[in-house]
């Protein structure tokens, strides 16, 4: 989502909230008219303060008649706020700018948006913390284990993006939770209004590989470098060669010396990563980044044979 684009639903938002506000007030001039009487002597002390009236008395009128309003609502069962507009955005009223400040829901909207349209975000929407249950894992060892995973990626999400590690990497089977726990961060990253891509490392590969042949623009690879969170699911399944290695490495290399952090999903443990990647990529994400192990059973065969949390 381009900012256009966001200000334009913001500026929809504004004028939907407007248009309820002055459908209630209609209601109630309809059904109080002393509260229609009010509002309208309201409107005019603007313009008697304009023409030398006293500032003074007019404040206190203005202040009696709004007091007198509060009182006939809630008499009548209202909230004195009744007809107010009820913005998303209380900080700007959905105008999109605080003073000359794009506000910081604009850059929220855009950063959920643009994480949604991610390739492998989509279906990952309803993936939460709260929704992982441990009942999965055997009690005891395991369940102890996966409950330190899980402690670790939340206190991880809480304080993105002032945690000192370059990123995080998940390792262990299939079916064992980390994609869960990889769309759970995901999710309350973009909730603050950081930029989140979440890609299988096969997309991010052909994605370069078209840039580097003029098939897609910089900006594609650019994207990598520059977000906020770099999701990179299942490391390791993607065609292997030697350039699809050295230019994983490189996005990776860059966004730790640009301070920018990473989140990688793979079923290659410490030796299969060596193995398969090489000693400067091994080296970069075990010395860098925080090492999560995923043990267990695979929670979707549980689920196929009934098992249920």
């Amino acid at each position: 989502m381009k900012l256009n684009e966001a200000l334009s639903i913001k500026t929809e938002n504004r004028i939907a909230a407007m248009d309820e506000a002055e459908r209630r007030r209609a209601e109630l001039h309809l059904r109080l008219p002393r509260v229609k009487t009010i509002d309208d002597l309201l409107r005019e002390i603007p313009m008697r303060a304009l023409v030398g009236e006293s500032v003074e008395e007019l404040r206190a009128e203005s202040d009696a008649l709004a007091s007198e309003r509060e009182q006939i609502l809630a008499s009548c069962g209202y909230d004195k706020d009744y007809d107010a507009p009820k913005f998303d955005c209380p900080d700007c009223n959905d105008g999109g700018y605080c003073g000359i400040k794009l506000c910081h829901c604009v850059r929220e909207l855009m950063s959920v948006e643009n994480y949604r349209a991610s390739s492998l975000a989509g279906g990952l929407l309803d993936k939460t913390f709260e929704s992982f249950s441990l009942s999965y894992y055997a009690q005891g060892p395991e369940r102890d284990h996966m409950e330190t995973v899980l402690e670790g990626c939340k206190l991880y999400a809480d304080k993105f993006p002032n945690d000192n590690a370059a990123g995080l990497y998940f390792y262990g089977g299939t079916g064992l939770g980390k994609t869960h726990l990889t769309a759970a961060i995901a999710n309350v990253v973009s909730a603050k209004g950081l930029s989140v891509i979440y890609e299988s490392a096969q997309q991010i590969f052909d994605t370069v590989e078209a840039v580097r042949f003029n098939r897609a623009d910089i900006s594609e690879r650019k994207k990598y470098e520059n977000c906020a969170l770099l999701i990179i699911d299942d490391l390791g399944a993607e065609c292997m060669s030697q350039y699809s290695v050295s230019a994983i490495t490189s996005i990776i290399d860059m966004r730790i010396v640009n301070g920018k952090k990473t989140l990688i999903s793979s079923n290659l443990n410490h030796n299969g990563l060596k193995k398969s990647y090489g000693e400067r990529l091994f080296s970069r994400v075990v010395g860098e980044f925080r090492l999560f192990s995923f043990v267990g059973t695979d929670i979707r065969l549980q689920k196929i044979k009934g098992v249920k949390d």
